[in-house]
């Protein structure tokens, strides 16, 4: 059977939890912060629940998280109320849904030591540390490096979490986001030294909350929070709350994507909304544009008679809305009769259950028409195509095909981000450049970045161009060295926060990888 490749690129996870004292029910609170979390996993999640005092308590299964938490009989039945409660939503790493026993959160106990935990990331060198505890004699449920780092956790020496936490994640090579809660009524929260992946905390009337975005804040009605940072250990329990560093910060590496794409637009990062950075890409790419047309690289005529800019939904059209915008701004000069338009709407209701298209051959080969509706009037017309990443352009292929085949007369083909040339070591379900749209393999069988041309050729399009690199920086504010010194931007130029070459089972065939090394 041929192995499924998602269309999309999905992150990992997303956490959330919550502290609460004097018998004050958080759960609740909770699951509504998870439920805001969705865009960050839809094929697994559960909540771990401490009422202070009580047993600790998980409760997990292989659906969508609001699928779980339907209504509040599923609490009520298992008996899924405390002080203290953290919540995971994930995507699994391949096509198919994991049982029960690969969601999170994971649970571990090890000579009175109590832990609940669930991750957002990846690390690396997890057969590693599999190892040690396999010599400890811990058999684990699954193949998750999150239960590892469960494990690892509440089996490491200390006589303290903090002890335990720096022992266990000293030499873990990874993104890890942790939220945790313990057997002793704590709730803790932590990223790894180099900052790969968000996370947030507030206090509000007493209550402490984590979250991976601020978008699950505003769910429950909180507008005020702050990171923790690379290296921090926040700790909530009856004593009040306490943030130290548990490791040396190393290089700052935050995903670039985050804020290109996986986070909501709502979110808020670095004191910008992520809605403004991707509003910043669109102008980057106009500008760009604009310097084609000015160098002739494309014709006057053939951008006068681009008739719509129209945006690949959901998370491009802000993107391409202000691509519109400045467009029109930088060639006023022209006769340009373009408009923006809604030439794509995203089905909401059908398409959310996919299983009926990925079972049948037939039907994924025509999932495009299920996925949009295309608007009449961009028939017969020629458009600008606007996507936010054409990682692996699975999707957008078949796109371009059924809009040329139903009539659309020409396409200018726009992306948001730079060509994605590696794969995403560090928390995103890219583990092979033979997936990626932009990347093709030489006689030799070594891998190579495609032409923009070549890709062009490949789609049979009328144009299409990628955002530069240094566009992508000054959307960010930044150049590209700042963006380097602070960002991991892996998955365009091996720009990552440590060498990955030994983690990386293609690096010896990709030698435009090596040559970042």
């Amino acid at each position: 059977m041929t192995k499924h490749i998602p269309t999309e690129l999905h992150h990992y996870c997303g956490i959330a939890g919550g502290y609460a004292q004097g018998g004050i029910n958080v759960v609740n609170s909770v699951i509504e912060m998870g439920k805001a979390l969705q865009h960050r996993g839809q094929n697994g999640g559960g909540v771990a629940v401490k009422p202070q005092g009580k047993i600790l308590k998980v409760y997990k299964k292989a659906r969508a998280f609001n699928e779980i938490f339907s209504s509040v009989d599923v609490i009520e039945d298992h008996s899924l109320r405390g002080e203290i409660a953290i919540a995971h939503l994930r995507y699994p790493t391949e096509g198919a849904s994991r049982q029960n026993c690969d969601a999170q959160p994971f649970y571990a106990s090890y000579k009175g030591w109590e832990l609940a935990l669930g991750h957002n990331g990846n690390v690396v060198d997890i057969k590693r540390h599999f190892n040690k505890l396999k010599k400890l004699g811990v058999e684990t449920e699954s193949d998750s490096d999150s239960e590892i780092l469960t494990w690892l956790i509440v089996t490491a020496p200390g006589s303290t979490w903090k002890q335990k936490i720096t022992n266990a994640l000293s030499d873990v090579k990874g993104a890890y986001s942790l939220v945790m809660v313990t057997g002793d009524d704590k709730l803790m929260a932590l990223r790894d030294p180099w900052g790969v992946r968000p996370l947030v905390w507030t206090q509000d009337n007493g209550h402490v909350f984590v979250a991976s975005e601020t978008c699950a804040l505003d769910r429950i009605n909180i507008r005020h929070s702050q990171r923790i940072e690379p290296g921090q250990l926040l700790i909530a329990d009856k004593n009040g709350v306490s943030q130290t560093n548990y490791t040396p910060v190393k290089k700052h590496a935050f995903c670039v994507f985050e804020k290109l794409y996986f986070s909501h637009e709502t979110s808020m990062w670095h004191g910008f909304v992520i809605g403004e950075n991707r509003n910043n890409l669109g102008a980057q790419l106009a500008k760009e544009e604009a310097v084609r047309v000015a160098d002739g690289i494309i014709k006057k005529d053939d951008i006068e008679n681009i008739d719509y800019v129209v945006a690949v939904p959901d998370t491009a059209r802000p993107g391409a809305l202000t691509f519109y915008e400045t467009l029109k701004q930088e060639l006023s000069r022209f006769n340009l009769k373009m408009v923006y338009t809604r030439g794509l709407v995203k089905e909401r209701y059908d398409w959310a259950r996919r299983t009926f298209i990925e079972d049948d051959p037939y039907l994924r080969e025509r999932q495009i028409e299920k996925k949009f509706f295309v608007s009449p009037s961009i028939i017969g017309k020629s458009i600008y195509l606007i996507d936010d990443t054409g990682v692996r352009l699975n999707t957008y292929k078949i796109l371009v095909k059924h809009l040329l085949e139903i009539g659309v007369r020409e396409i200018h083909c726009r992306f948001l981000a730079p060509r994605f040339v590696n794969p995403c070591f560090l928390g995103v379900n890219i583990g092979s450049r033979d997936e990626l749209g932009a990347v093709d393999k030489n006689k030799k069988g070594q891998y190579r970045i495609m032409s923009q041309e070549e890709i062009q050729k490949n789609l049979k399009v009328a144009s299409l161009y990628y955002l530069s690199l240094e566009g992508l920086a000054a959307s960010l504010e930044m150049t590209v060295d700042q963006m380097h010194a602070s960002h991991c931007s892996g998955c365009l130029d091996y720009n990552n926060p440590f060498d990955m070459s030994q983690y990386d089972p293609e690096y010896r065939r990709t030698p435009y990888a090596s040559k970042k090394s």
